[in-house]
């Protein structure tokens, strides 16, 4: 009789081990670890994995090589590189399937997320700042930061971008400016957008106290995925500039504006170039080109370095002022997002 229980209760363990382990979903990563649990959703590009070992973990869902689950997932598949990403939501569909990774399933970078509906928004940007100080003979110490963030969700995006930069030479201030824009695009269909935008600028060595500027327009987005965007502006615009050794002036201009960013190998090395020009409608000597141009490349996680080159031109600038100023800069940054991987 005892011995009867004992196999009784032995072939119930067994029974509730057997089924805890086909209910096990299996993670495996890139660097062939294998987790094992129950997965319980995907998005924003973390993973979720409740254990019996550690409670609920996150994973990187970039970290995953595939994924194995005895339970149907609903996992929601990003369209087509080649098709616009305007609104994610209703572009995506759902698959149920046991699988993510394998050779006859879904790819892991075509995953927008698993048993959760994808977000309508996408978020892009990043910080950086780069300083150098020499001593001895040449004394100089260089300090400079920016900014750029871009939220679309919809059939609406707005943007904005700011940079600051100072210096000093034997102490004596060399340098001080600081520029921040803004930008609303509403798009009309997939490509045509209108756009409001404003800027505020400062230039302490230009004698630029404050130009102001708003404008609107018409924009066509050529192409907006995570390896290349390009972007095309164009309208009018109201100017005011105040400076401390000439009159202060307005004037109705007509603006241009250019955005482009391209990852050539992605997870590897980005190209990118921003543009913005003025030109005075009463008076087409009065004109000015800003550009932001570089190279960027990813170092840990979302962390990265960049060299830029920054060159202004004002054409009819302060009497006894240079018309151009270029700036050569390495900088270190964090981006908001994360980077296309090379093998999407």
């Amino acid at each position: 009789m005892f011995l009867r229980i004992k196999m009784i209760l032995f072939i119930f363990v067994i029974t509730i081990m057997t089924v805890q382990l086909a209910q096990a979903d299996t993670v495996n990563l890139l660097n062939g670890d294998k987790l094992t649990g129950k997965v319980s959703v995907m998005e924003s590009g973390k993973l979720k994995l409740t254990t019996t070992y550690a409670g609920e973990i996150t994973i990187d869902w970039g970290q995953v090589l595939s994924l194995d689950s005895d339970q149907k997932m609903q996992v929601f598949v990003k369209p087509d590189h080649k098709v616009d990403e305007e609104e994610l939501s209703s572009l995506v569909k759902a698959e149920q399937t046991k699988q993510v990774g394998t050779e006859k399933s879904i790819k892991t970078s075509k995953v927008a997320s698993i048993n959760s509906r994808p977000k309508d928004y996408k978020l892009k940007g990043g910080i950086r700042a780069g300083w150098n100080k020499a001593s001895g003979n040449t004394r100089k110490e260089n300090i400079g930061a920016s900014f750029d963030i871009s939220y679309a969700t919809g059939k609406n995006r707005w943007k904005t971008k700011g940079d600051h930069y100072w210096a000093t030479s034997k102490g004596q201030r060399s340098d001080y400016n600081w520029l921040l824009s803004a930008d609303y695009n509403r798009f009309l269909d997939k490509k045509i957008f209108l756009t409001g935008s404003g800027q505020i600028q400062q230039d302490q060595f230009q004698d630029l106290t404050l130009r102001s500027i708003i404008g609107t327009g018409l924009g066509y987005q050529f192409f907006d995925s995570d390896r290349l965007t390009l972007s095309l502006e164009t309208g009018p615009a109201y100017v005011w500039e105040d400076y401390t050794s000439r009159d202060s002036r307005e004037f109705v201009a007509a603006k241009w504006g250019i955005n482009f960013d391209w990852w050539i190998f992605p997870d590897r090395l980005n190209l990118f170039h921003n543009q913005m020009g003025l030109i005075s409608m009463k008076n087409s000597d009065n004109w000015l080109w800003q550009s932001r141009s570089g190279i960027m490349f990813p170092i840990v996680d979302r962390f990265f370095g960049s060299f830029q080159y920054n060159y202004d031109w004002t054409n009819d600038p302060v009497p006894g002022k240079l018309q151009d100023d270029s700036r050569i800069m390495f900088n270190m940054g964090y981006s908001f997002s994360d980077f296309p991987q090379l093998f999407d």
